[in-house]
């Protein structure tokens, strides 16, 4: 069964692949924020550019989260992460505040949910798209590999190659920028790096 399901990812994949426009382009140039903005202006601090690699600490404890200037709907976007503290809860937003690709540590369910969904606005749980296999392919305190792709409300996220979730929002924005977050209450370190999206036309 698992192979099964795991070819009709695939499937889906070279779909999606080939309705795409060219070649997918930086999110983050690997020297600058251009292109991003923090939200609230006041704890821009939180995030910095260092070695090519995009960092996010809040010693405050403080939430934060750093948004695309630019919106998007459709698209199939990759990037990689570490964290470098035992406790975080960060995570990327597809279209504005709402629905989330968490990355981490659920506050309410003090378990890692990584490439999991948060949505309770859809009113189906806090967690509507769940995966099993996060204590298998999450390899903390190194180098992930995440995939989002978003087709009209649709999420599916790939954990290190490795399909994870495929869930139908309920309410989802149909456009907005891309977040990367934060969460308050945790002093929390995390580095992201080759950050690229594709859009599907």
């Amino acid at each position: 069964m698992k192979t099964i399901m795991k070819i009709s990812y695939l499937i889906v994949v070279l779909i999606i692949a080939g309705s795409c426009g060219t070649g997918s382009v930086k999110l983050f140039d690997g020297k600058t924020l251009d292109g991003w903005e923090c939200d609230p202006a006041e704890v821009t601090s939180h995030w910095k550019v260092e070695n090519g690699e995009l960092v996010g600490e809040n010693p405050d404890e403080k939430a934060s989260m750093l948004w695309t200037t630019r919106t998007y709907k459709d698209y199939d976007l990759e990037l990689e992460y570490i964290t470098l503290t035992k406790d975080y809860d960060t995570g990327v937003f597809p279209r504005g505040n709402g629905h989330q690709v968490q990355i981490g540590i659920s506050r309410s369910l003090q378990q890692d949910m990584t490439a999991c969904i948060y949505a309770p606005k859809d009113e189906k749980g806090a967690y509507p798209g769940q995966t099993d296999k996060v204590d298998e392919f999450h390899k903390v305190g190194e180098w992930n590999h995440l995939r989002v792709i978003m087709t009209g409300k649709r999420i599916q996220t790939f954990l290190n190659e490795e399909p994870f979730v495929d869930y139908e929002g309920i309410v989802i924005n149909d456009e907005g920028p891309i977040g990367l977050q934060l969460h308050g209450g945790v002093h929390m370190a995390v580095k992201f790096r080759n950050i690229r999206i594709k859009e599907i036309l």
